[in-house]
């Protein structure tokens, strides 16, 4: 597939989605906070939450673990011709998804985004 016209056409036209800034009171059981906001955020399909600066939540996440996590390589130019994603149904560990990530930000170190469309 081609693109064959400008796919940011009428993107201005598309509503912003909903941000929210939630008190230290009102954040302090953030699901019943997140659940409270479903009919303002249910016409967007989704909503941007700013917690308060207070918030610090734990990591839940073992970086140390040797579970693999199942991922999608997105390159978004490539989404938007209908090149599907590339999907790694054998996973990664965390530590291999961080040198993953070093490895694509050291690729991507001499590219000038300041003109990017």
């Amino acid at each position: 597939m081609v693109e064959t016209k400008n796919c940011l056409e009428g993107l201005e036209d598309i509503e912003d989605m909903p941000t929210f800034y939630p008190t230290e009171q009102e954040f302090r059981d953030p699901v019943v906070y997140i659940d409270s906001l479903k009919g303002e955020a249910s016409a967007f399909g989704c909503l941007k939450i700013i917690p308060p600066d207070s918030f610090k939540p734990p990591l839940a996440f073992d970086t140390e673990s040797d579970i693999k996590l199942p991922s999608r390589y997105q390159v978004l130019q490539q989404l938007s011709q209908g090149v599907p994603f590339n999907q790694n149904t054998e996973g990664n560990t965390f530590a291999e998804f961080r040198d993953i990530a070093s490895r694509l930000e050291k690729e991507d170190e001499d590219i000038d985004w300041s003109d990017d469309q």
